[in-house]
Parts: C-alpha cells; structure tokens; sequence
C-alpha cells in the first residue's frame, strides 16, 4: 500500500518548510510494500509431508521507498532545487545517529508514525535539473506505532479496570509505567495473562515517590534516586493483545504510557 498523502514530517521538521512535496515523479515511485515483515521457523524431515513449525521471526524491519520533491503548486517560475536546497534537504534528512519518527500527512495515517533512519538519498533530475528525490525508509521493526498515550488511575484500597490493548502484534507489549505512592505495596495482576502478579513491597515510607519503569528495556528509576529493585518482584509489566483484566492493589496513582505498535503498512 502506497501513500497519497502529499506531505510528511521527519525529525519534526515538516517536508513544506522546504517546499517539498510526496509525489510520483519521472517513473520513480513509492513502493507496495508488505503489511508486516516475517519468516517462519520451521523444520522439514523426510517422508513427512508437512513441517514442524517453531514460530515467526517478527524482527525484520520495515522498508519502503519514499518519493518527494519540489511542491509543483507552489513553484516560483518553474524554479527547480537549487545546490543549496539540495545540501540543506540531505542535512535534514540522513546522517542521524539514531532513528527519527516520520509521520506521514493523510487521513488515515496521521494518528501512526515511524521509528526510522533514511538512507539512499538520491536526486531526481529532469532536463539536467534537479526537481526530486527518492530515499530508503528502514524502520525499527515491522510496525508504525501510535504517537504516546496515557491513561491515569487513583487506587485506594483494590480496584479492577479493564484495559483495552491495542497493538496488533500477537505478543505482549510493554508499556511505560509511572507509579506515584507514599511508600509501602503496590500491586497489578493481570488475570488476563494468567493471574501475573507485578509488585513492589516494602517500598520505604516517606514523601511522596515517584517510580518511572521502562518495562520493555527493564529499567527502573525514581525522582529522587531510590535504587528499587531490591523492592520489585523483577515481573515488569507486560499486557496480552486485547483487554487486560487488571486488579490493582495499593495507594498510588498509576499512569500507563503507550505507542502502541500497529501494523499499517507502507
């Protein structure tokens, strides 16, 4: 599936600010690209006619082809890109470090965005000028994600929420987690994902801390430098896809922050 909107974000920086536009171009184009990346594992044996399948490799990338250039709309005399524009566009673009977020601008894509590096950035040229440019999109992982969410619950004593996830990948997701207590227990059970029991105990009594948990890369911090996990059961937070039945225990405020992976395509 590929994109019909005319204008895309990269690194916040919005395409339009150097009146570039997404577009079909001098029989360069925008890739059909799969909807999800994947290779099953399996394994075949003689005289059996069907395999003994492991699972989905999952950890394949996500890559397109996106085709950009001059906004045709809003060109001065048919003014091509100049060798400045040029520099300044490829600066923009590629030679990053780590991976920057791409959203592109059209109805049904501008809630999702990519993790991703461009690279392979060419120049279109027509009559010897230069009008356009074609790069390679490789994202972090098969999916776009949502931009952040957060979802915020006051316990008192025990309470049951219901929550709705998501992500389309048929795996856990682990969102980031921040738990603002008085010291003292803090308990979630998912009874979705057979009764998983996720807790601090004996978290020392005091002001007001607040805990800051990376479940996907499990890390744990605090805003005032308590080391934390010598109090944790070291069962980060994970959700099934779907609703998760949730029975929280403690005295807390819980705040669920979530990008949630999707699979939309290209």
């Amino acid at each position: 599936m590929a994109f019909w909107g005319n204008t895309f974000i990269f690194d916040d920086v919005a395409c339009t600010e150097f009146g570039l536009m997404v577009y079909d171009f001098n029989s360069n184009s925008q890739d059909d690209v799969e909807f999800q990346a994947g290779n099953v594992i399996e394994d075949r044996i003689l005289r059996r006619y069907d395999s003994f399948m492991y699972g989905l490799d999952q950890n394949q990338s996500l890559e397109y082809t996106l085709v950009f250039g001059a906004n045709m709309y809003a060109l001065d005399n048919n003014k091509s890109l100049d060798r400045y524009e040029v520099e300044a566009i490829a600066s923009w673009l590629t030679g990053h470090q780590e991976r920057k977020w791409l959203t592109i601008m059209q109805d049904d894509t501008e809630s999702y965005r990519y993790k991703c590096v461009i690279s392979n950035l060419k120049l279109i040229t027509y009559g010897s000028m230069p009008w356009a440019f074609s790069c390679r999109v490789t994202c972090d992982s098969p999916f776009a994600y949502t931009f952040p969410e957060e979802f915020e619950y006051t316990i008192s004593g025990s309470t049951t929420i219901n929550f709705f996830n998501r992500s389309t990948y048929n795996g856990y997701f682990r969102p980031k987690v921040e738990i603002t207590m008085s010291g003292g227990d803090v308990e979630i059970e998912n009874i979705s994902d057979k009764n998983r029991i996720f807790k601090f105990s004996d978290v020392p009594a005091g002001d007001t801390i607040t805990i800051f948990l990376d479940n996907q890369n499990q890390i744990i911090t605090s805003d005032i430098g308590l080391n934390l996990y010598p109090y944790f059961n070291m069962n980060f937070m994970r959700l099934v896809r779907g609703d998760n039945i949730l029975k929280i225990t403690g005295d807390c405020t819980i705040r669920f922050i979530c990008e949630f992976p999707v699979t939309i395509g290209g």
